[in-house]
């Protein structure tokens, strides 16, 4: 109880000296949130707190982002980039430790989702097929990393229909096929029920060997 005193009354001190130095206009708010977020970090490792670990992540998130995009990256706009990315980072080292399944998908899907969009942001036409292909990476790492020794394999197949999607969207956009995604989805979904029925049936015959 002594040393939680102790340790939180050298926090308080820490934050108002941040505040101070941030008053003197020693310290913008972006790097008194980055030290801020470095504090907490020690914090949980002193005292093995996930609320200072938490806390502290998504403070480094916010002032990574915006010191970054404020010194390194000045032509173009990274906010959406950095902040998917780090929280996707954030949620992976939080899937280290509670080994939840929904933390390592939103760990994998949101860094997928920020490199499109930084490449988005920095290509000319229409990337839309990147999407799909880094969905279908992200899926297949979630299956090999989740999913593969229990035997759920759904991920697998999601990242292979991610795959096939973004080789018609990069078809499409290269004049190659006229490709319609909604009549494309009306002839996928009765090809994709007798897929999952035929392999529900193929199972069945197997299992009465």
């Amino acid at each position: 109880m002594r040393r939680n005193n102790y340790s939180f009354g050298l926090l308080l001190v820490f934050v108002g000296v941040l505040f101070l130095l941030l008053n003197l206009k020693v310290l913008s708010f972006d790097w008194l949130l980055f030290i801020l977020s470095i504090g907490l970090i020690i914090g949980y490792f002193m005292q093995e707190h996930i609320g200072y670990l938490i806390s502290g992540l998504i403070l480094l998130a916010i002032s990574l982002v915006s010191i970054l995009n404020e010194y390194v990256f000045t032509s173009v706009n990274i906010k959406g980039f950095l902040f998917l990315w780090i929280f996707g980072i954030i949620s992976l080292v939080l899937y280290g430790r509670q080994k939840s399944k929904g933390l390592l998908v939103f760990g994998l899907i949101l860094p997928a989702l920020g490199t499109y969009n930084l490449i988005e942001e920095i290509a000319l036409g229409d990337v839309s097929w990147v999407l799909y292909l880094l969905f279908g990476i992200a899926f297949y790492i979630i299956y090999i990393v989740g999913y593969s020794k229990s035997g759920i394999e759904w991920p697998k197949y999601l990242a292979f229909i991610m795959v096939a999607l973004s080789i018609l969207f990069l078809l499409s956009s290269r004049m190659m096929l006229q490709f319609k995604f909604w009549k494309f989805i009306s002839y996928l979904w009765p090809i994709l029920l007798i897929g999952i029925g035929v392999k529900i049936i193929y199972n069945m015959a197997r299992l009465k060997e």
